[in-house]
């Protein structure tokens, strides 16, 4: 699978715990997902009932 980009990665656990990453990719998979920062693995959940990834806003000035 191919890894997406996130600026924020949140993933909600089966018990409800709320685990969130910045500045990583992940790749998820049915049932979890496994998340790489710097093309490390630095996690990787099996219980994820659901995951958001956000990016930030880039506001340019003139």
């Amino acid at each position: 699978m191919a890894a997406t980009r996130a600026d924020l990665l949140e993933i909600r656990h089966h018990d409800d715990r709320i685990s969130r990453y910045e500045e990583v990719t992940y790749c998820a998979w049915v049932g979890g997902v496994t998340v790489y920062r710097n093309g490390t693995q630095i996690a990787r959940h099996d219980d994820v009932l659901g995951a958001q990834a956000l990016r930030r806003a880039h506001v340019s000035r003139a």
